[in-house]
Protein backbone atom coordinates (compact mmCIF):
# COMPACT_ATOMS: atom_id res chain seq x y z
CA UNK A 1 0.00 0.00 0.00
CA UNK A 2 2.78 2.26 1.18
CA UNK A 3 4.57 1.70 -2.15
CA UNK A 4 1.48 2.50 -4.18
CA UNK A 5 0.59 5.88 -2.67
CA UNK A 6 4.64 6.98 -2.95
CA UNK A 7 4.34 5.64 -6.57
CA UNK A 8 1.07 8.25 -7.09
CA UNK A 9 2.69 10.84 -5.04
CA UNK A 10 6.29 10.51 -7.29
CA UNK A 11 4.31 10.64 -10.94
CA UNK A 12 2.31 13.58 -9.82
CA UNK A 13 5.48 15.74 -9.31
CA UNK A 14 7.12 14.17 -12.38
CA UNK A 15 3.80 14.86 -14.21
CA UNK A 16 3.53 17.78 -12.74
CA UNK A 17 7.09 19.32 -11.40
CA UNK A 18 5.00 22.45 -9.45
CA UNK A 19 2.26 20.38 -7.98
CA UNK A 20 0.52 21.80 -5.00
CA UNK A 21 -0.31 18.70 -2.60
CA UNK A 22 -2.09 18.22 0.60
CA UNK A 23 -0.55 16.04 3.13
CA UNK A 24 -2.09 14.31 6.34
CA UNK A 25 -0.05 13.12 9.20
CA UNK A 26 -0.23 9.88 11.14
CA UNK A 27 0.47 6.55 11.31
CA UNK A 28 -0.95 5.52 8.05
CA UNK A 29 1.02 7.68 5.38
CA UNK A 30 4.54 6.40 7.54
CA UNK A 31 5.47 4.33 5.05
CA UNK A 32 4.40 6.07 2.07
CA UNK A 33 6.88 9.13 3.63
CA UNK A 34 9.52 6.50 4.20
CA UNK A 35 9.27 5.30 0.67
CA UNK A 36 9.43 8.98 -1.16
CA UNK A 37 11.66 10.10 1.58
CA UNK A 38 14.44 7.47 0.51
CA UNK A 39 13.87 8.33 -3.13
CA UNK A 40 14.47 12.30 -2.31
CA UNK A 41 17.37 11.24 -0.72
CA UNK A 42 18.53 9.42 -3.74
CA UNK A 43 17.90 12.44 -5.92
CA UNK A 44 14.77 10.89 -7.75
CA UNK A 45 12.18 12.98 -6.78
CA UNK A 46 12.39 16.96 -7.19
CA UNK A 47 10.42 18.99 -4.80
CA UNK A 48 11.66 22.41 -5.60
CA UNK A 49 8.82 23.86 -7.39
CA UNK A 50 6.22 21.62 -5.73
CA UNK A 51 3.78 23.44 -2.22
CA UNK A 52 2.57 21.30 0.08
CA UNK A 53 0.22 22.10 2.67
CA UNK A 54 -1.10 20.34 5.47
CA UNK A 55 -4.55 18.90 6.14
CA UNK A 56 -4.88 20.04 9.84
CA UNK A 57 -3.02 20.92 12.93
CA UNK A 58 -3.95 20.56 16.82
CA UNK A 59 -4.42 23.54 18.56
CA UNK A 60 -2.48 24.90 21.64
CA UNK A 61 0.30 21.83 21.44
CA UNK A 62 3.59 21.54 21.68
CA UNK A 63 6.44 21.75 19.10
CA UNK A 64 7.37 18.66 19.39
CA UNK A 65 4.04 17.21 18.96
CA UNK A 66 2.58 19.69 16.10
CA UNK A 67 1.75 18.23 12.92
CA UNK A 68 4.55 20.65 11.28
CA UNK A 69 7.11 19.10 12.92
CA UNK A 70 5.67 15.47 11.98
CA UNK A 71 5.68 16.66 8.34
CA UNK A 72 9.26 18.24 8.78
CA UNK A 73 10.54 15.17 10.60
CA UNK A 74 8.78 12.65 8.33
CA UNK A 75 9.28 13.98 5.31
CA UNK A 76 10.58 17.28 4.27
CA UNK A 77 13.49 17.18 6.01
CA UNK A 78 14.71 14.34 3.40
CA UNK A 79 13.15 16.65 0.10
CA UNK A 80 14.70 19.86 -1.37
CA UNK A 81 11.07 21.43 -0.94
CA UNK A 82 11.78 25.15 0.10
CA UNK A 83 10.45 26.21 3.57
CA UNK A 84 8.34 28.69 1.73
CA UNK A 85 6.55 26.36 0.09
CA UNK A 86 5.30 24.22 3.24
CA UNK A 87 2.27 25.75 5.24
CA UNK A 88 -0.15 24.54 7.85
CA UNK A 89 -3.20 26.35 8.67
CA UNK A 90 -2.59 27.36 11.85
CA UNK A 91 -0.19 29.70 11.06
CA UNK A 92 -2.25 31.46 7.59
CA UNK A 93 -5.34 33.45 8.12
CA UNK A 94 -6.95 32.83 5.37
CA UNK A 95 -6.00 29.04 3.69
CA UNK A 96 -8.10 28.63 1.19
CA UNK A 97 -7.19 31.69 -0.41
CA UNK A 98 -3.29 30.96 -0.27
CA UNK A 99 -4.63 27.33 -1.77
CA UNK A 100 -6.38 29.38 -4.93
CA UNK A 101 -3.49 31.69 -5.48
CA UNK A 102 -1.06 28.44 -5.43
CA UNK A 103 -3.15 27.14 -8.40
CA UNK A 104 -5.65 24.69 -6.22
CA UNK A 105 -4.59 21.65 -4.86
CA UNK A 106 -3.33 18.77 -7.99
CA UNK A 107 -3.40 15.65 -5.25
CA UNK A 108 -4.86 15.55 -1.58
CA UNK A 109 -3.70 12.11 0.49
CA UNK A 110 -6.11 11.48 3.08
CA UNK A 111 -7.18 8.89 5.81
CA UNK A 112 -9.57 7.77 7.19
CA UNK A 113 -10.59 7.61 11.12
CA UNK A 114 -12.28 5.08 12.98
CA UNK A 115 -15.60 7.49 13.66
CA UNK A 116 -15.21 8.56 9.40
CA UNK A 117 -13.39 11.59 9.90
CA UNK A 118 -11.49 12.97 7.18
CA UNK A 119 -8.25 15.50 8.21
CA UNK A 120 -10.37 16.90 11.13
CA UNK A 121 -13.63 17.10 9.82
CA UNK A 122 -15.40 14.87 12.76
CA UNK A 123 -18.84 13.30 12.12
CA UNK A 124 -21.47 15.98 11.84
CA UNK A 125 -18.93 18.07 9.79
CA UNK A 126 -21.41 19.66 6.43
CA UNK A 127 -20.04 19.26 3.13
CA UNK A 128 -20.09 22.84 2.54
CA UNK A 129 -16.91 23.52 4.98
CA UNK A 130 -14.02 25.10 4.46
CA UNK A 131 -10.86 25.07 6.74
CA UNK A 132 -12.14 26.12 10.09
CA UNK A 133 -11.69 25.46 13.97
CA UNK A 134 -13.02 22.18 15.32
CA UNK A 135 -13.29 20.80 18.58
CA UNK A 136 -12.14 16.61 18.73
CA UNK A 137 -14.20 14.26 19.47
CA UNK A 138 -13.35 11.82 22.29
CA UNK A 139 -12.96 8.93 19.89
CA UNK A 140 -10.50 10.99 17.66
CA UNK A 141 -8.66 12.13 21.11
CA UNK A 142 -8.54 8.44 22.12
CA UNK A 143 -7.03 7.21 19.00
CA UNK A 144 -4.27 9.82 19.53
CA UNK A 145 -3.84 9.18 23.41
CA UNK A 146 -1.02 6.99 22.86
CA UNK A 147 0.96 9.57 21.07
CA UNK A 148 0.66 11.65 24.04
CA UNK A 149 1.13 9.30 26.84
CA UNK A 150 -2.74 9.68 28.01
CA UNK A 151 -6.30 10.85 26.27
CA UNK A 152 -5.82 13.61 28.82
CA UNK A 153 -2.96 15.30 27.01
CA UNK A 154 -4.08 15.32 23.62
CA UNK A 155 -5.65 18.59 22.93
CA UNK A 156 -9.18 19.46 21.99
CA UNK A 157 -9.16 21.32 19.55
CA UNK A 158 -7.59 22.11 15.89
CA UNK A 159 -8.33 23.43 12.90
CA UNK A 160 -8.30 21.66 9.54
CA UNK A 161 -9.39 21.40 5.52
CA UNK A 162 -12.86 21.42 5.32
CA UNK A 163 -14.77 18.65 3.66
CA UNK A 164 -15.00 21.50 0.88
CA UNK A 165 -11.38 22.26 0.40
CA UNK A 166 -10.80 18.55 0.39
CA UNK A 167 -13.27 18.09 -2.60
CA UNK A 168 -11.85 20.63 -4.53
CA UNK A 169 -8.49 18.64 -4.69
CA UNK A 170 -8.12 17.23 -8.54
CA UNK A 171 -7.22 14.01 -7.54
CA UNK A 172 -8.02 12.79 -4.28
CA UNK A 173 -5.98 8.86 -2.80
CA UNK A 174 -7.67 7.92 0.14
CA UNK A 175 -5.50 5.68 2.28
CA UNK A 176 -6.75 2.94 5.10
CA UNK A 177 -4.68 0.69 6.76
CA UNK A 178 -5.36 -2.29 9.32
CA UNK A 179 -8.25 -4.62 9.04
CA UNK A 180 -9.99 -2.57 11.97
CA UNK A 181 -10.56 0.26 9.29
CA UNK A 182 -12.56 -2.34 6.80
CA UNK A 183 -15.96 -1.49 8.47
CA UNK A 184 -15.97 2.27 8.42
CA UNK A 185 -14.37 2.22 4.94
CA UNK A 186 -17.72 0.33 3.89
CA UNK A 187 -20.17 2.98 5.48
CA UNK A 188 -17.92 5.55 3.79
CA UNK A 189 -17.66 4.30 0.01
CA UNK A 190 -20.52 1.86 0.12
CA UNK A 191 -23.25 3.22 1.55
CA UNK A 192 -24.79 6.46 1.12
CA UNK A 193 -23.37 9.94 1.32
CA UNK A 194 -24.27 11.25 4.99
CA UNK A 195 -22.55 13.74 7.06
CA UNK A 196 -22.61 11.49 10.25
CA UNK A 197 -19.93 9.66 7.48
CA UNK A 198 -17.48 12.63 6.51
CA UNK A 199 -15.48 10.03 4.57
CA UNK A 200 -18.63 9.67 2.57
CA UNK A 201 -18.83 12.58 0.38
CA UNK A 202 -15.44 12.05 -1.31
CA UNK A 203 -18.04 8.99 -3.13
CA UNK A 204 -18.75 12.22 -4.91
CA UNK A 205 -15.29 13.06 -6.47
CA UNK A 206 -14.66 12.25 -9.52
CA UNK A 207 -11.36 11.28 -9.26
CA UNK A 208 -10.94 9.16 -5.53
CA UNK A 209 -8.09 6.33 -5.30
CA UNK A 210 -8.35 4.28 -2.73
CA UNK A 211 -5.58 2.58 -1.40
CA UNK A 212 -5.62 -0.22 1.22
CA UNK A 213 -3.26 -2.73 2.77
CA UNK A 214 -5.99 -5.55 3.03
CA UNK A 215 -8.96 -6.93 1.00
CA UNK A 216 -11.69 -3.92 0.15
CA UNK A 217 -14.35 -3.42 -2.96
CA UNK A 218 -15.66 -0.32 -2.63
CA UNK A 219 -18.24 -1.15 -5.45
CA UNK A 220 -19.53 -3.95 -2.77
CA UNK A 221 -22.76 -3.27 -0.74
Amino acid sequence: MSLRVAEAVAGQLRAKPDSCLGLPTGRTPLGCYQVLAQWSRLGSLDWRSATCFALDEYINVADEMSFAHYLETNIFRYTNLPADRQFTPLAVDDYESLIRRAGGLDLILVGIGHNGHIAFNEPGTPKLSWTHCTWLTESTRQANAALFGSEDRVPTMAVTMGVQTILTARRVLLIASGQQKHGILQRALADGVNSDVPASFLQEHPHLEVFTDFDFDRNSR
